[in-house]
C-alpha cells in the first residue's frame, strides 16, 4: 500500500498510459494529473471515479492500493467476469444476479445437508 499519487502513477504505467494520453482520456489538464501523481493536489471524486474507469480497478484499488475482491476472490475468472459486471446496466446487474442466486441457494442447501 503506499501514497495516492504512487498508486496512480504505477496503475497508469502498468496500463501503458503516457501521462498526457491519460490525461486526456480522463478529461484533466496533464499539470493537474501531475500535481496528483505528485501528491501536491487530490482529485475530486468523480475525478478519481474516471480515472478507475479508465485503469479498469476499482476505486478502492486506486485509492489504497487494493482490491478487496482480489483478496477474496480466488478465481481470476470469476473476478473479471463480476469486474465487468458491475459496468453493466443496473437492469442487467439484477438479472445476473437473479440467474446466480439459485445456483448460489443450491450450493449452501447441499453444503448444510452433506454436514
Amino acid at each position: 500500500m503506499g501514497d495516492f499519487g504512487s498508486i496512480l502513477k504505477d496503475l497508469r504505467g502498468k496500463r501503458g498510459f503516457a501521462q498526457e494520453a491519460f490525461a486526456k482520456e480522463v478529461g484533466v489538464h496533464v499539470t493537474n494529473l501531475s500535481k496528483y501523481e505528485r501528491n501536491i493536489s487530490i482529485p475530486s471524486l468523480e475525478v478519481a471515479k474516471r480515472m478507475a474507469e479508465v485503469l479498469e480497478v476499482s476505486l478502492d484499488r486506486l485509492v489504497h492500493g487494493d482490491n478487496k475482491a482480489e483478496a477474496t476472490i480466488d478465481d481470476s475468472d470469476l473476478l473479471n467476469l463480476f469486474s465487468k459486471a458491475q459496468k453493466l446496466s443496473d437492469k442487467q446487474k439484477e438479472t445476473v444476479k437473479d440467474f446466480l442466486s439459485p445456483f448460489v441457494l443450491k450450493a449452501d442447501l447441499a453444503q448444510k445437508l452433506a454436514g
